[in-house]
């Protein structure tokens, strides 16, 4: 991208070769004194704001941006960056098609719209065709991605393939099996956490975790759709929890070594009450209150996570007390191993799937119940003008449909 001259874009500019050295704290310092305020200040620090995984920040200086210079693609391809961070895809696809549509000869609106359609279900060759033309236009570094993830996620990723190894192939001491059943699991929730979440980087912890937390009452406390598909996958850490405590109570049965039964009876419940009141005092400091209680709770998900830690848990002491052999421990592995994988993997994609699926069969009763505002709605994308409004309406392509 290109911008012209001035004191505050120079700023600009230094704050975001700071973000790509990963010096974000010296970054942020940058983005909190500037004063940005014509059109090509505001996107240039919104995509600053990106690269330090501040989606909320940027987003509301990139629709700012769009409002004073709708034809500016700049502030439509920040949009479209940080609704995808945010997840909220389908905002993220109008903004970059509308993008697209102002600059189709830039890479950045393609790569943009391209890593929105990948997260959408059955766009994957609309979306490697908008990869393929970035590329084109501006060569593989125009694929990359605004916020790279931190260089320990790639550590986490070998952890993963190392202690995957050592469980599935050759004949190991029982010490090194054991550790690695154990960095396993946890490896793969480090990946998912550092994946799903993003960090705020640049900001202190107290700060950092204020400021997400203010994003996550504003955005969820009130309900509405993304409220729901937030509360059906907010859950999901304590469920890979609850399969990481089932293996660790199975694990020394499996290899032949069980636990105690005094242990077993202690462990399991103290493990079942941690994870319980952990879960819910963490939605209520994350999330609000009215969250937890208007949203969360009554989710069937909730049931079903709790019947997986009393089968689990349970499971392991009815075990302990019956003196089960190494094979009931293995199913009892087995079955937390299960859940660990259902709660981390399939249940996320599941409820994805599900709101993608709500959204669209929300549109079509829109469509049908008013023909003639389905008529005269903007084509894919959105015209310049329109799609300002939707980003003023609290995100861009509000409106705008997805086609």
């Amino acid at each position: 991208m290109s911008y012209g001259e001035g004191r505050g874009v120079e700023q600009l500019l230094r704050a975001r070769e700071l973000a790509e050295a990963r010096k974000f704290r010296e970054s942020r310092e940058l983005i909190d004194r500037a004063e940005p305020s014509g059109a090509e200040e505001l996107s240039l620090a919104a995509s600053v704001l990106v690269r330090l995984r501040d989606p909320e920040a940027a987003l509301r200086l990139a629709e700012r941006a769009v409002r004073l210079a709708p034809e500016d693609w700049r502030g439509w391809v920040t949009i479209s960056d940080a609704e995808l961070m945010r997840g909220r895809y389908d905002s993220a696809v109008a903004a970059g098609r509308t993008a697209v549509r102002l600059a189709p000869d830039e890479p950045q609106p393609h790569r943009a719209l391209g890593g929105a359609l990948v997260k959408i279900f059955g766009r994957g060759p609309e979306a490697r065709g908008e990869l393929r033309r970035a590329r084109e236009l501006g060569g593989r570094k125009a694929l990359r991605k605004p916020a790279p993830p931190a260089p320990w996620v790639f550590v986490a990723f070998a952890v993963f393939l190392v202690s995957s190894a050592v469980t599935l192939v050759g004949d190991w001491p029982p010490e090194v099996e054991h550790t690695c059943v154990i960095l396993r699991p946890l490896s793969m929730a480090a990946l998912f956490l550092a994946l799903r979440g993003p960090s705020r980087a640049g900001l202190d912890w107290r700060r950092r975790a204020a400021e997400m937390r203010a994003a996550h009452e504003e955005l969820y406390g009130s309900g509405g759709p993304e409220a729901i598909r937030r509360a059906e996958t907010v859950l999901t850490p304590w469920g890979a929890a609850t399969g990481v405590c089932g293996m660790l109570l199975a694990a020394p049965g499996f290899s032949g070594h069980p636990l105690p039964q005094w242990a077993a009876v202690l462990a399991a419940p103290v493990l079942g009450c941690l994870l319980l009141l952990g879960a819910g005092r963490w939605v209520h400091w994350w999330y609000g209150e009215r969250f937890l209680r208007e949203v969360l709770l009554p989710n069937p998900l909730v049931k079903v996570d709790c019947a997986a830690a009393g089968a689990l848990l349970g499971g392991a002491v009815l075990l302990a007390l019956g003196d089960a052999a190494e094979p009931q421990w293995r199913v009892l592995f087995a079955g937390a191993l299960a859940w660990f994988v259902l709660a981390l993997l399939v249940i996320p994609l599941v409820a994805t799937v599900r709101a993608d699926a709500r959204t669209r069969r929300e549109k079509a009763v829109r469509k049908t119940a008013d023909p003639a505002r389905a008529k005269a709605a903007p084509r894919p994308g959105g015209d310049a003008g329109g799609g300002a409004g939707g980003a003023g309406g609290g995100g861009a392509g509000g409106e705008a449909v997805d086609g």
